[in-house]
């Protein structure tokens, strides 16, 4: 059973007002107990609440992220935490980025050491930041099968 660690861009692509019809097949076709999200994710969705204008679009928001179809209720229970072992690994992808003179993202490391941290495949649309790293970006590829 593959474990999916979901990137920030996806749950912010879940939520427009017309999502991506491949993603939402895609995750219709898991089940929830195999999709994760990092703590990472939680900050960078609320941060991007916090910098709108006060107004009715960023209370919608509000509204949303703090209710019971946001992301700490939809996944509770399955927010993976940037600990130890995950510090670790951000490290050595960090180090490496460098070394190789391929620069890393800080924050999508994050992601990528929680996901390898947690046996999980990381789940975006950010191919281009996640480069040699195990990812899978359902708004591209096709999945005629719900379960490798």
């Amino acid at each position: 059973m593959t474990r999916y660690l979901l990137d920030t861009n996806i749950i912010s692509n879940v939520i427009k007002p017309k999502p991506s019809e491949a993603l939402l097949t895609w995750m219709a076709a898991q089940q929830d107990d195999d999709l994760f999200i990092a703590s990472l994710t939680i900050a960078e969705i609320r941060r991007g609440i916090l910098e709108k204008p006060r107004g009715k679009k960023r209370d919608t928001l509000d509204a949303w992220f703090n209710g019971p179809e946001g992301p700490r209720a939809l996944f509770a229970g399955r927010i993976l935490a940037f600990d130890d072992k995950a510090g670790l690994i951000w490290a050595d992808l960090m180090a490496k980025g460098k070394i190789a003179g391929r620069p890393k993202s800080g924050l999508d490391m994050i992601i990528a050491a929680v996901a390898a941290a947690n046996e999980c495949v990381v789940v975006t649309d950010n191919e281009k930041d996640f480069v040699g790293l195990q990812i899978i970006n359902p708004m591209r590829e096709r999945f005629e099968t719900a379960k490798k």
